[in-house]
């Protein structure tokens, strides 16, 4: 919301208000902890099918004079020397162009094909969803199992949620992160349909006609470098997914915005780089730390125990995984989260964008 804000967009007609995040752990009744007042952000969330999202943020560009070419299939960038001058799509069309911002996602190869190869040792995580009818669910809250079991009720790191759209439609899903042992062997679809059995009978969640959908989240800005002369990779593509919670809509909006921005410059693409590791570099960098240390069982156990039910706690841990730490000032929380975050190392990104 904020970043469509500072890009002149409003919201869909079909935005949902929500309140903040109701996490259950292995108890009847989840902890509701509302979005912080203080961090200088709207105190409310939205949530909007990713389609209808899509189609809103499309109209906006073609509005602002962009000009859309539907059903072309990027294959590769073109390459001149060490800059790469345009795109080639599976038609064998191609477009030339100063600059080529890369929005393709996690699936996006433009990045290998130009040099900046997804970095090893990055936490990835698989995420399955389905949209499901229901009712009798409190829809002013995000709700968040941070306790899941698998089939066979062996825990997993990783959550299950149950996202309110309005009109008695759910975003419903489940997330691993890759930390776990059985990372590789894990039936997502089976695992959200049995999940989705534990749910309260009382929400009457039943399946819509939508698919079970899912995807690789590449977390933690997992390339070498977002850039290179002639190419920017934002959101998905540079791994630009929050390892905290494998929310990906908002850092590529972001990402976008300071693409947007680095491509209206006097030199486009030469500051992006640094924008990134700016914005993002530490926060991601102790997401990393957080998904590494998730992997482990006892951790994860102690987390649901300990802190999950006590307000102290979780109010700060719940403004780091979501990001809504105040940019300065505000209470003591935000103070020392900020202080926290910059003990983090920022990446580098020497060298590799002039490759």
């Amino acid at each position: 919301m904020a970043t469509l804000s500072v890009l002149g967009i409003g919201l869909p007609a079909s935005a949902h208000p929500v309140r903040g995040l109701a996490a259950w752990g292995r108890q009847d009744q989840p902890h509701r902890y509302g979005w912080p007042t203080t961090s200088g952000l709207p105190d409310v969330g939205y949530t909007v099918p990713r389609r209808a999202l899509d189609d809103h943020l499309m109209a906006a560009a073609r509005e602002a004079g962009v000009t859309v070419f539907l059903g072309q299939a990027v294959t590769g960038p073109l390459l001149e020397d060490a800059r790469v001058t345009g795109v080639v799509a599976a038609s064998g069309r191609s477009w030339r162009a100063p600059l080529v911002i890369d929005a393709l996602g996690a699936s996006s190869n433009l990045g290998r094909q130009a040099g900046l190869p997804r970095l090893p040792g990055r936490p990835p995580a698989v995420a399955v969803r389905a949209y499901m009818r229901g009712a009798g669910i409190d829809d002013d809250w995000l709700h968040s199992w941070l306790a899941l079991d698998g089939p066979d009720h062996a825990p997993l790191p990783g959550y299950g949620w149950v996202f309110p759209l309005g009109d008695g439609m759910y975003n419903v899903g489940v997330g691993q992160l890759a930390t776990g042992a059985g990372f590789r062997h894990t039936d997502y679809r089976r695992l959200l349909q049995t999940w989705v059995s534990t749910l309260p009978a009382s929400w009457q969640l039943s399946w819509d006609d939508s698919p079970i959908v899912g995807a690789a989240l590449p977390m933690g800005i997992d390339r070498a470098s977002p850039s290179r002369p002639g190419l920017l990779l934002v959101g998905d593509a540079a791994g630009l997914v929050n390892p905290f919670n494998g929310e990906g809509v908002s850092y590529a909006l972001e990402s976008g915005r300071l693409a947007g921005r680095s491509a209206a410059s006097t030199v486009p693409g030469e500051s992006y780089s640094r924008e990134i590791a700016e914005e993002f570099g530490r926060y991601f960098a102790a997401g990393r730390l957080f998904a590494k240390m998730m992997g482990h069982q006892r951790v994860l156990d102690a987390c649901l125990h300990y802190g999950l039910p006590r307000p102290a706690i979780m109010r700060p841990v719940n403004k780091l995984m979501a990001n809504l730490i105040a940019p300065q000032g505000g209470p003591l929380d935000d103070r020392l989260l900020r202080g926290a975050l910059r003990l983090m190392r920022k990446p580098p990104f020497r060298g590799a964008h002039l490759l």
